[in-house]
């Protein structure tokens, strides 16, 4: 029995990499048929031998195809199979060699020649004329012929009439399918069931309560994927522990993390920058300091004790902050090394994990729906054993095959929960959930399984990388960025892949064991190593041709391991955490000339090997935050590059002009560079869609840089950043037309120099005068000229010097202009006295106006409306800042009966409007959640706004002297307001916070500097006296101040009131914790130290 289930798996082994290698041939027919029908194909004289070609490649396709219907191939199959990948990714690479051929020849026959010529070609086609490289060529090609035919003949025979291609169906989420989810959605809080609940209820009161020792340890023990991190969450992010903890970091443990690493992330979630710190020692000593406050850290999925014995254990235990430390892990030995106190995480009951699944499925179906579900719903969730991550993931399963119960029972019945595992630690439903997946999403899964465990990853850079693997088809409605957006939301709709927590939109992680079953899957293909390993650790004995690398903490150079440089088949070679690599090596590029994929960034590399020109198949280059000074010209012959990312290259100064010839070009992102210009032949990159840190101009009169004219060509744009519009020469009058996909859109001058701006700049007034006005008349003038189309959905105008805003800003058809507009940022805008009438923006959800310095009222030309209008001003704004608005005295929200005004801003911010003198009448009308008010030093009174709700955050407003009239306000936050007197109408605050910073001592009022020493302020007694909603009290304060608070002493009376008080010295070293319903008292403070 042992032996059939054996042999079961190996054929569903197969059958999942035949199902990868269908797509691969599909790709490489479909490329090879584009081939054929190229003018470049005839010039080579290889037609025939292409016809011949894709007519073996055609039968091999419907063979590998009703393989993969059946998912059952021969014992044979690992040997034809791996032969047959070979094939095709030698058809890969022979496709880009006749192209690069081809268009040579055919530029040859029809001048104007290119200004760079594609020189190198593979080591096999070198030849010392046309005539040789065509018979060459065609004489590959029927050397890969010949072998796909001994490869058919390996192949098992369909029977006939057996492949029906329109017979499979691809269970892929469409645009229009409302089960596929965004990532946002995806990371929305779901249901948790009771089990969770119950250890949540029981975990929290336990570390809350205080013990003999600084730091306790708490271990939540369990298998994989039985969910031990979604426990972890919970508490973490539960509000009692937030609001105890007020240092909380979350630290995701890997084989792959050092201790330097390691030390670096606790420190600075701990708010403390550690520089270039490289000491472990130093590291050590700021670890202590760091922690100055009550912590809670979260260590997940430890597997050695070694980080709490060496690292943390005595600077914890030397610092002045008590803490928690919760562990996730499987091994229960490491928690009783720890002496942590132990929860153990069981499996879900089938009620639970029912439950699970149907929230997850089934959201938004009605009662009916969901009934006639259960029985078969009931049965797949208790096939997951109680793992909710194999919930999720067969969750993804059904939600793509909709309500239909058959679609379900087929689920039920799939072979693959009868499969014994391949690795014992991953769930059947995992594999289900893998093999169900479209063949195209199966190859962008695997690569997924290249990235280290610690590291965050790009969703920019992750569907880049699909696109230059040739992972992603091609649509006509879509571009490829767009299709390969549309395979991320999938996989995140599937659980498959799921977005960081921290950055939801921009980086995604993998659960380990979805990540072992991938590395499991493509082991014959792709490799992670870890530079702490020795040369003779490296696993590329095992692999007879590995095609992708990934290395993580390297040091110094790439020179090792020295095996690398044997890898003839590489396709990508990607680096991680490896800062102090400094040196790529020459010979390491020139032995890797399969190269697709190049990613250096965040490495110290400080120069590019000129080699860099010889891989011809690269299509990916990201050297991103390198120390490099200068870009090679050979870059010019890469021909088939897509993505060239350069941002925060500070040490860059220039770019090759051979730049030009890059016409595959898709991707250029230069922001963070020194560039002094950008090359003219930018503007010939027809294919460019995203381009950011475009510079106008050049400092040099002999050499011309891009202008706007120049981008006229580049139609296909949807993300475009344009600096240093002040040297413009040309009309941009034609710059933004044609532009129907452009979504992002940055403009921006030069900053205005130090001394500009302090007025120390050369010359008499009149001449200062003069100078400002005709640098306002010529940015006006070319701003005028520039119209972004209507396409437009995030906007942002930076260091604008004209006077007053562009006329396409500024006139009456402005909501038609930007019916897309989604988000606007004016900033350093500091010559323009009004402001546009932004609320006719009828899409516009959110508005950030920083440092116009020339505004000093905001008033009814703002919104937008006539006394005679009836239209809703900004109808879809939910988050509105104004920040460091200097001038800015008065703000007036006035509007008729029959007006709507901000009827869904939930946020509001006011930051360093130092001179605003209050909030507008009209703003009592609006319904906001959250208000913050920071540095705003002439506003005095803050008073009815009945609607506000969630929380009012305010800081070093020093001339605030009155709240009032807040009737349903929750939260309150008074950090630094000197002046604060009288607070009342706040009958619903259920969290109070006050900060009062040492300076406050030096205030001349009487009744302040009682209280800055040892009383409370009358209104905070009034407020606790009347017994409302208080339940929480914070307080941060001098030393006196909080020893006045302790029992038995002046304020305890105050203190003994609260539910829940929490009160902390300015340094952090003292506190006192009360809570008055546990009855519990805690304090450190009884010390005259």
């Amino acid at each position: 029995m042992q032996l059939i289930q054996e042999w079961l798996l190996s054929l569903h082994e197969s059958g999942s990499m035949a199902a990868v290698l269908d797509s691969f041939v599909k790709r490489c027919t479909a490329a090879l048929e584009d081939f054929a029908g190229q003018e470049a194909c005839a010039a080579l004289g290889i037609r025939d031998n292409v016809r011949g070609l894709l007519a073996t490649l055609a039968r091999i396709d419907a063979i590998v195809a009703h393989e993969e219907q059946r998912r059952v191939l021969s014992s044979r199959a690992d040997t034809w199979v791996a032969q047959l990948k070979d094939a095709m990714y030698e058809i890969d690479d022979v496709l880009d060699v006749c192209a690069a051929e081809g268009a040579k020849i055919l530029a040859e026959d029809h001048p104007p020649a290119p200004k760079v010529r594609c020189a190198f070609m593979f080591s096999c086609f070198r030849s010392s004329g046309p005539q040789k490289f065509h018979h060459e060529i065609g004489f590959t090609i029927r050397d890969i012929d010949i072998r796909l035919r001994e490869i058919e003949d390996e192949m098992p025979t369909p029977p006939a009439g057996s492949v029906n291609p329109g017979s499979k169906r691809d269970w892929f989420f469409s645009d229009d399918n409302h089960f596929c989810r965004s990532c946002s959605d995806a990371a929305k809080p779901r249901a948790i069931g009771t089990q969770v609940q119950k250890s949540v209820g029981g975990l929290v009161p336990r570390m809350l309560r205080e013990g003999k020792k600084k730091v306790d340890l708490f271990a939540v023990v369990g298998a994989a994927g039985i969910g031990k991190t979604m426990l972890a969450r919970e508490i973490y992010t539960d509000e009692r522990m937030t609001e105890n903890f007020p240092i909380c970091m979350w630290v995701r443990m890997s084989k792959d993390l050092s201790e330097l690493a390691f030390l670096k992330k606790i420190i600075t979630g701990a708010g403390v920058n550690v520089g270039d710190t490289e000491n472990k020692e130093e590291l050590l000593g700021l670890l202590s300091s760091a922690l100055s406050k009550r912590f809670l850290i979260i260590l997940d999925d430890l597997d050695s004790p070694a980080i709490w014995d060496d690292l943390l254990k005595d600077p914890l235990g030397d610092g002045v902050a008590r803490g928690r430390i919760l562990i996730t892990t499987r091994d229960e030995e490491v928690a009783t090394s720890l002496n942590a106190i132990v929860h153990h995480v069981d499996k879900m009951d089938t009620e639970n994990s029912w439950a699970l699944l149907r929230e997850q499925v089934l959201p938004e179906c009605s009662s009916e729906e969901i009934e006639a579900l259960e029985d078969v719903g009931i049965k797949i969730a208790e096939k997951c054993e109680g793992h909710p991550l194999a919930i999720k993931v067969i969750a993804g399963v059904l939600r793509s095959r909709g309500t239909s119960k058959a679609e379900w029972e087929m689920v039920l019945k799939s072979d693959a929960w009868s499969m014994r595992p391949f690795l014992q630690e991953v769930p059947q439903a995992l594999y289900l959930s893998y093999v169900d997946l479209p063949s195209k999403l199966k190859e962008c899964f695997l690569h997924c399984s290249l990235y280290p465990e610690e590291c965050p990853i790009r969703r920019f850079d992750l569907v880049r990388h699909w696109i230059a693997e040739s992972l992603v088809d091609a649509s006509e409605n879509k571009s490829l960025e767009e299709s390969a957006e549309v395979y991320y939301a999938e996989l995140i709709g599937r659980n498959l892949l799921k977005p960081d927590p921290d950055n939801l939109d921009q980086c995604w992680i993998t659960h380990d064991l979805l990540r072992s079953l991938a590395r499991f899957l493509i082991t014959d293909e792709s490799i992670l190593i870890d530079g702490q390993q020795s040369a003779s650790m490296c696993p590329f004995s095992s692999l007879s041709k590995p095609r992708h690398l990934a290395l993580c903490n390297m040091e110094n150079s790439l020179e090792d391991p020295i095996s690398v440089k044997q890898q003839m088949s590489l396709r990508s070679l990607m680096l991680f955490n490896s800062p102090n690599v400094r040196v790529i090596d020459d010979l390491l590029l020139e032995s890797a000339p399969c190269l697709r994929v190049l990613d250096l960034s965040k490495t110290a590399i400080e120069a590019l090997p000129k080699s860099i020109g010889k891989l011809l198949h690269l299509r990916y280059l990201n050297l991103d935050g390198t120390q490099v000074r200068e870009i090679p010209s050979s870059v010019g012959f890469l021909v088939n590059l897509q993505t060239l990312s350069l941002q925060g290259c500070q040490g860059l100064q220039r770019l090759p002009w051979s730049i030009s010839a890059l016409q595959e070009l898709r991707c250029l992102h230069l922001e963070g560079t020194s560039l002094r210009y950008v090359p003219k032949g930018v503007g010939e990159l027809r294919h460019l869609n995203h381009l950011s840190g475009l510079i106008i101009g050049n400092d040099n009169n002999d050499r011309g840089g891009c202008d706007l004219d120049d981008l006229k060509a580049l139609s296909e744009l949807r993300l475009l950043h344009i600096e240093r519009l002040d040297r413009a020469t040309t009309s941009g009058a034609a710059a933004l037309a044609n532009k129907p996909f452009l979504k992002v859109l940055h403009l921006s001058e030069q900053a205005p120099l130090i001394e500009e701006e302090e007025g120390n700049q050369e010359g008499t007034e009149k001449e200062k005068h003069e100078a400002v006005v005709d640098s306002a008349k010529v940015s006006e003038k070319i701003w005028n000229e520039l119209t972004p189309p209507p396409s437009i959905e995030n906007l942002v105008i930076k260091n604008y010097k004209g006077r007053k805003f562009p006329n396409w800003m500024t006139g009456p058809k402005l909501s038609t202009s930007f019916p897309n507009l989604v988000s606007l940022d004016l900033d350093n805008c500091m010559s323009c006295t009004t402001l546009p009438a932004l609320g006719r923006l009828n899409q516009l959800q959110s508005l950030q106006i920083s440092n116009a310095d020339s505004i000093v009222t905001i008033g009814s030309e703002f919104l937008g409306t006539t006394v005679m209008s009836k239209a809703t001003s900004f109808p879809k704004l939910e988050v509105l800042k104004l920040k460091n608005m200097k001038k800015l005295e008065n703000w007036s929200l006035t509007a008729e009966e029959s007006q709507t005004l901000l009827p869904c801003l939930k946020s509001l911010h006011i930051q360093f409007c130092t001179k605003l003198k209050g909030l507008p009448e009209g703003l009592k009308h609006v319904a906001l959640s959250d208000l913050r008010i920071d540095g705003a030093h002439s506003l005095t009174e803050i008073k009815d706004l009945p609607k506000l709700s969630d929380e009012l955050h305010l800081k070093d407003n020093r001339a605030l002297l009155r709240i009032s009239n807040l009737p349903m306000l929750q939260s309150l936050t008074i950090d630094d307001c000197s002046k604060l007197k009288h607070v009342s109408g706040l009958d619903t605050v259920e969290h109070l916070r006050l900060v009062f910073p040492p300076s406050t001592e030096t205030f001349f009022f009487e009744e302040l500097v009682i209280f800055w020493s040892i009383a409370f302020p009358r209104w905070l007694e009034l407020l606790i006296h009347k017994r409302n909603a208080l339940r929480r009290f914070e307080l941060e304060c001098t030393l006196p101040l909080l020893r006045s608070c302790l029992d038995g002493g002046k304020n305890w009376h105050v203190v003994q009131q609260i539910p829940e008080v929490r009160i902390t010295s300015t340094d952090g070293k003292r506190y006192i914790r009360y809570n008055k319903g546990r009855r519990m008292y805690e304090t450190n403070a009884q010390s005259e130290e």
